[in-house]
């Protein structure tokens, strides 16, 4: 008998402890209307972006807060990262791009990783991207190439203002040679 009570008793300690342990924060769910919006986004960004248009493209940030990191696929290597946070960087660098590729593609993973903050004003937005551009006919790039290709991984904070959804930073996480060969069984 007493060796019953024992055993209850440590289950009940145990239950007890466990019920304290552990606490998991509430995960704040995305709004329907918040993921078509900051969906739409991306559409726009992927669209400006392959049709050329620095307008459409350029307005899927907000200039104010603006950053853009690339790891330029070292990951652990931070001396050749490439930093922009003054948006007009960020529209010249897309002039630059544009004016020597006549064709664009990119391809994001459907549908993106979005987590929303306890406020419902940012959001952390994570896709995977392919893209590719080629230059006019008769042209080529160092090497004698007529294209390029890059993948990797988007992370974007998007941040909702007067209810509206853009980027503010984008962390462009490329993958290098060796990881596009193996994510591609190459």
């Amino acid at each position: 008998m007493y060796k019953k009570l024992a055993v209850m008793g440590s289950v009940l300690i145990l239950l007890t402890s466990l019920i304290g342990c552990g606490d998991v924060e509430k995960v704040n769910p995305v709004l329907p209307e918040d993921l078509l919006a900051i969906n739409r986004v991306l559409q726009q960004w992927r669209e400006g972006y392959e049709t050329e248009d620095v307008e459409m493209y350029m307005n899927t940030y907000w200039s104010d807060g603006f950053r853009y990191v690339s790891d330029m696929g070292t990951d652990g290597d931070k001396t050749d990262d490439l930093i922009f946070d003054d948006i007009r960087d960020e529209r010249d660098s897309a002039i630059r791009v544009f004016s020597r590729f006549q064709d664009i593609e990119i391809e994001l993973s459907k549908p993106p990783e979005v987590s929303v903050n306890e406020d419902g004003d940012e959001a952390e937005v994570r896709n995977h991207y392919r893209i590719q551009g080629f230059v006019a006919d008769g042209e080529s790039l160092e090497g004698g190439f007529t294209g390029w290709f890059a993948e990797g991984d988007n992370l974007f904070i998007f941040q909702k203002r007067n209810d509206e959804w853009r980027i503010t930073e984008w962390h462009d996480e490329a993958f290098n040679d060796e990881e596009i060969r193996a994510a591609n069984n190459l």
